[in-house]
């Protein structure tokens, strides 16, 4: 009976270990993701397109290196709209449409909020 209480304590253990982990890894994603969307927003509007897009590559990078992790953790379907986002928001840089660029850009927050809200740590996340 003690060695069936102890396995299901480390079970139990391990289980919120890997969830704590998890929540922590897309929270930080996130954050640095809505700092990098912001500053490419603020960017723009002093009319500064250059910094915009190296904020804009920077983001993209930054979604490639949490990638192996985010495919893990969240859909794939949301991870591939934020990744159209962010080149529908490079091309209207490049293409000079500032209107599709803050469309794009914005989508993108949305997304990520919803990747945010998703993906947050709560008992109905954990049946």
């Amino acid at each position: 009976m003690k060695r069936t209480v102890l396995i299901t304590l480390i079970a139990l253990a391990l289980a919120l270990a890997v969830c704590v982990s998890s929540n922590r890894f897309i929270t930080c994603f996130v954050d640095h993701a809505r700092h990098l969307r912001t500053d490419a927003i603020e960017a723009m509007d002093e009319g500064d397109v250059q910094r915009a897009e190296q904020t804009l590559v920077e983001l993209a990078a930054h979604l490639k290196r949490s990638e192996p992790w985010l495919e893990v953790l969240c859909e794939h379907e949301d991870l591939h709209q934020i990744k159209e986002q962010i080149i529908d928001a490079q091309a209207s840089i490049e293409f000079g449409i500032e209107d599709d660029f803050y469309q794009a850009i914005y989508r993108f927050g949305e997304r990520l909020e919803h990747i945010a809200d998703i993906e947050n740590l709560r008992l109905s996340n954990l049946y």
